[in-house]
C-alpha cells in the first residue's frame, strides 16, 4: 500500500529540496545555477488587525504558512552566491486561483506576465547566459575523470595490489 501526498502541501517551491537532491547525486560539482518559476503572488494590501480565534482561522493560517513560496526564496536567496539563484514570481493585482478558466481573467493573467517579463528583462537575459555557458577544457577534463573513476570504483581489477 502506497500513501501519496500533494507536494503542494508542504513543497510549493521545492529549490531547497532540489538542491539537496543535487548534492546526494553530484557531491563535488559545484552548484552552476537555480532559476525558481512560481505561479504569481498575492498581496493584499488590507491587514486585518482583529485576533481571529476560530478554528477555521487558525487553519487558514498553518496552511497559509505551509504553502508559503516565498520563505525558501528569502533563505535561498541570502544563503547562495550572487547569479546563481533566480525567482521569477510575478504579484498579482488580483487573487486570482489555479483553476480559473475565464477568459477575461486569464487575458488578465497573460498581461500581467508580459509586463512581468519586461521589467525583469535583465535578470531574465542573465539566468540564460549563466545557464548557457560553456565549461572549460579543464572542466570537461575533470567531469570526464571523475566519470570514469566513478565507474571502475570497486572493480577488483582496479584495487590496489
Amino acid at each position: 500500500t502506497y500513501i501519496l501526498q500533494d507536494g503542494g502541501l508542504l513543497l510549493n517551491n521545492p529549490s531547497a529540496l532540489a538542491m539537496h537532491e543535487c548534492k546526494c547525486l553530484w557531491p563535488d560539482v559545484p552548484l552552476q545555477c537555480i532559476v525558481s518559476l512560481g505561479t504569481g503572488r498575492y498581496e493584499s494590501d488590507v491587514r486585518n488587525t482583529v485576533m481571529h480565534t476560530s478554528l477555521k482561522t487558525k487553519l487558514a493560517h498553518v496552511i497559509n504558512s505551509a504553502t508559503d513560496t516565498e520563505e525558501v526564496h528569502v533563505m535561498l536567496d541570502g544563503l547562495l552566491p550572487p547569479n546563481t539563484y533566480f525567482r521569477f514570481n510575478p504579484v498579482m493585482c488580483e487573487n486570482i486561483p489555479l483553476d480559473e478558466s475565464r477568459h477575461e481573467k486569464l487575458d488578465q493573467l497573460q498581461l500581467e506576465g508580459l509586463r512581468y517579463i519586461e521589467r525583469n528583462e535583465e535578470k531574465m537575459k542573465k539566468a540564460a547566459k549563466i545557464l548557457s555557458q560553456e565549461k572549460t577544457t579543464l572542466q570537461k577534463i575533470n567531469d570526464w575523470i571523475k566519470l570514469k573513476s566513478d565507474m571502475y570504483e570497486g572493480l577488483p581489477f582496479f584495487s590496489k595490489l
